[in-house]
């Protein structure tokens, strides 16, 4: 007789997954917990403690850093909060010459407010000498934020330099002649690459990580640079003395060598034909056997001049 369920009574479910217990499913358990405690082992960057990344960040290069601060947001929070740390430790373990003869120059805003005031003084302003022109490929400082000092424009023109003389460095390997924006002119390409360059060094001037970044394009151009005129056998110059270990050290060490000095500044991008190892700011101590850096309280002296200038 057939059993009639009432509408009034819930029904009830009571299926179950059936319990798979034989030699397959106990093997393979086994494989996934060896193969979980194997994983739980292998060492993994997001475990580390934040001292000990750090710690590894400083033997780094710094292409690979900044690289690195883009993995995450863990990651790219710790290398901005210590940047500077970082950056420091870069620059003296692997560019502490070209530190020397490329500093950074100074914001407006770490001057004195009343020195300020003569600095951006639209007379000054326009009475600068042959530093207040305009290259073709450096883009001028802004005055609004950056120290207009000679000291400061010189190595802002540097680090600018340091950028478009990398830029260009697969057309100088190659042989590739270089593109050349007639006098008086613009070029829509020229612009878009020395507002990027100026982008890029006014990112240093307050972060000493991308000023070590730059550091590391010139040691490079540098290196790249030596090789090529090396390989000349109609160059009688005389050359950097550089070996390849010298060159895969990845270091600025072998600069410390004596070399021709390089005072002048490449005012046009011809002049990076014959373009060596620009090191500027330092001149060579025959008595001493050693180099002598000659940028280290000159933008003091120059702030001095600027008052005595004014009071005049």
């Amino acid at each position: 007789m057939p059993r009639y369920v009432s509408d009034d009574e819930p029904l009830e479910d009571k299926t179950a997954a059936l319990t798979l217990k034989n030699k397959r499913t106990e093997r393979l358990k086994r494989k996934n917990i060896t193969r979980q405690q194997k994983r739980d082992a292998i060492v993994n960057l997001t475990k580390l403690p934040t001292e000990l990344i750090l710690e590894s960040l400083k033997h780094l290069r710094p292409r690979d850093v900044l690289g690195f601060s883009c993995v995450n947001r863990r990651f790219h929070s710790l290398v901005t909060a210590n940047a500077k740390v970082i950056g420091d430790a870069l620059i003296k373990r692997r560019y502490s010459i070209l530190a020397q003869c490329f500093p950074t120059p100074k914001l407006l805003s770490a001057v004195e407010a009343p020195i300020q005031a003569l600095l951006i003084d639209p007379g000054r302003q326009s009475q600068r000498s042959i530093h207040n022109r305009s290259y073709q490929h450096i883009q001028s400082p802004d005055a609004r934020q950056l120290c207009t000092c000679l000291t400061c424009i010189l190595t802002w023109n540097n680090l600018g330099l340091i950028l478009d003389f990398a830029h260009w460095q697969p057309h100088l390997d190659t042989g590739i002649p270089i593109p050349l924006v007639p006098r008086g002119q613009t070029a829509p390409w020229n612009l878009e690459l020395v507002a990027r360059n100026a982008r890029m060094t006014r990112k240093a001037v307050e972060n000493p990580l991308y000023h070590a970044a730059i550091l590391a394009l010139h040691l490079d151009s540098t290196v790249r640079a030596i090789r090529r005129h090396s390989k000349n056998r109609g160059n009688k110059r005389v050359h950097v003395d550089m070996t390849e270990s010298d060159a895969k050290a990845e270091t600025d060490g072998f600069l410390e060598k004596n070399g021709p000095p390089s005072l002048e500044f490449p005012y046009q991008r011809d002049e990076y034909y014959m373009l060596e190892a620009y090191l500027p700011n330092r001149w060579w101590r025959k008595v001493e056997g050693r180099w002598i850096y000659t940028i280290a309280g000159q933008h003091e002296r120059d702030l001095e001049l600027v008052q005595r200038f004014t009071k005049r």
